[in-house]
């Protein structure tokens, strides 16, 4: 798995663009209060921030520390606190279980094969309480052939971001993300691969809900599927 290096320090304006209530909206019919959670791939704890706020217990856990260093720069100019943990989302362990385990932004589909995902499985279980949701959304095969060849060019405040999306087999994806600011430039590479819902199986969990784009109905039309699971 990728971890994002400069490309950390234009994550938040870039991804502006996300209503990440949508996401708050869809986990809370999974909550009681006074719940706790654990946002994997979290960034800079955006989501954790918007938990806290609403009155559950959050931490945050992400590959990079670039990342985690400038979600600690935030809590403090929100004048909150609670943890960011350095570690793979695959091989962690926090001697902590949570009621909620999270994984959004197509952040599975940054796991490079199956493997990685049954891993990350192994150790949502590990740190869910008895019958605790972990809850994953993956791009479509709908979105997949979207960006077969897609190019977005935009301009911001400070910098000028050129992001290649292609598809280089049937079921991967590469970016290549180029940041332009003043006379400085920097090009990333992070690949992304497909998964089918029928491959995110595994035996410590049962699949209780999929949706489509928030809906409760999947449509062949949906770009984004969520999962979620129920630990047995």
């Amino acid at each position: 798995m990728n971890a994002y290096k400069k490309f950390g320090y234009y994550y938040d304006e870039v991804m502006s663009q996300l209503n990440y209530d949508l996401w708050l909206e869809f986990i809370e019919e999974f909550l009681k209060p006074g719940d706790n959670v654990l946002d994997l791939a979290c960034g800079t704890g955006t989501l954790c921030t918007m938990l806290k706020l609403k009155g559950f217990d959050a931490e945050g856990l992400d590959l990079s520390e670039t990342i985690l260093e400038i979600g600690r720069e935030k809590m403090k100019v929100n004048h909150l606190n609670f943890p960011l943990h350095h570690a793979d989302m695959t091989n962690f362990n926090l001697n902590k279980k949570f009621n909620m385990i999270t994984c959004f932004f197509d952040s599975v589909n940054f796991l490079k094969d199956i493997k990685e995902v049954y891993k990350m499985f192994d150790c949502a279980s590990a740190h869910l309480k008895d019958n605790g949701y972990f809850i994953i959304d993956i791009f479509s095969k709908e979105l997949l052939n979207e960006y077969e060849n897609n190019d977005i060019v935009e301009d911001y405040v400070t910098f000028k971001l050129d992001w290649k999306t292609k598809k280089t087999s049937p079921t991967s994806l590469k970016h290549t993300i180029k940041i332009i600011e003043g006379d400085d430039a920097f090009i990333e590479n992070y690949y992304e691969y497909y998964y089918e819902i029928r491959q995110l199986q595994h035996r410590k969990f049962k699949l209780v809900k999929i949706s489509g784009d928030f809906n409760d109905d999947l449509e062949d039309e949906d770009e984004r599927i969520l999962l979620v699971y129920q630990k047995l």
